[in-house]
């Protein structure tokens, strides 16, 4: 932990100046061996602002840029701030819906990336503001084992406060590099809007959760309805879409950020 402790002061050191996120990102080095550290910036539905990355320009342009515009409804991550989380660590194969990497969403997007695995700290920054630190390692590495993820969970309060201090300090200051861009819809909304409106609610969540790769089990479970009904309020709504498969559902999804 020495190392650790000597670019934790570095960090702590570089709090309120543009150096800091990279000092945060070579502290982490310290604790576990990864190629990809991002932060990106999340206001409810807003779209995410990057913070910071170690990409070069071509691999931001997928990681980071094309992210922005619009897969990130879809992201696990993005789903738990939507749902509340603010605070703490999670893995991507922990929190991940059971059908995430058979998902339409991974083969077009998540996998163009070349990330394997990725773990990811929550800050609060500001009022409805989340930052989340994440650090991924590339396909032909070995996803993060337990006992790293309970190292990063060790020392994640203090990641945590470092990143609130920084950057609500920034934005007390306006020094935030650039606001957060215009809102796009909601994901159910998205979906309402591509339907024309012919979609019931719940058909709209159950195509919302199958975009996000929930398999027809995970979203009978989590909507409280049997299988057969979550077959049911898909095969409607794909009828009323004039589509057949999720590939063509996201497609459609792809289609309608454009005028975003």
């Amino acid at each position: 932990m020495s190392d650790w402790n000597e670019r934790l002061a570095e960090a702590i050191t570089a709090v309120g100046t543009e150096g800091f996120a990279c000092a945060l990102d070579r502290a982490t080095e310290a604790l576990f061996g990864y190629k990809i550290c991002m932060i990106f910036a999340y206001e409810g539905n807003a779209t995410p602002q990057s913070l910071y990355h170690n990409l070069p320009p071509e691999t931001a342009q997928i990681v980071i840029w094309d992210y922005c515009t619009g897969p990130y409804l879809l992201d696990p991550f993005y789903a738990q701030t939507e749902a509340g989380r603010c605070s703490g660590m999670v893995g991507l194969r922990q929190m991940a819906p059971d059908k995430f990497f058979q998902s339409e969403y991974y083969a077009k997007h998540y996998s163009r990336t070349g990330i394997r695995d990725e773990i990811g700290i929550f800050a609060e920054i500001g009022p409805r503001r989340v930052a989340v630190i994440s650090f991924a390692r590339e396909r032909g590495e070995p996803v993060f084992s337990a006992r790293e993820r309970e190292r990063l969970a060790v020392v994640g309060p203090v990641i945590e406060a470092l990143m609130r201090a920084h950057w609500r300090g920034a934005a007390a200051r306006g020094a935030l590099a650039n606001p957060l861009a215009p809102a796009l819809p909601p994901l159910q909304i998205l979906l309402d809007r591509i339907a024309g409106g012919v979609l019931t609610p719940r058909e709209t969540e159950v195509i919302a959760m199958v975009l996000r790769g929930y398999s027809t089990a995970a979203i009978g479970a989590h909507l409280s309805i049997s299988d057969e009904t979550v077959k049911v309020h898909r095969k409607n709504a794909y009828r009323k879409l004039s589509i057949s498969s999720q590939a063509q559902l996201f497609s459609l999804f792809l289609s309608a950020l454009e005028p975003s």
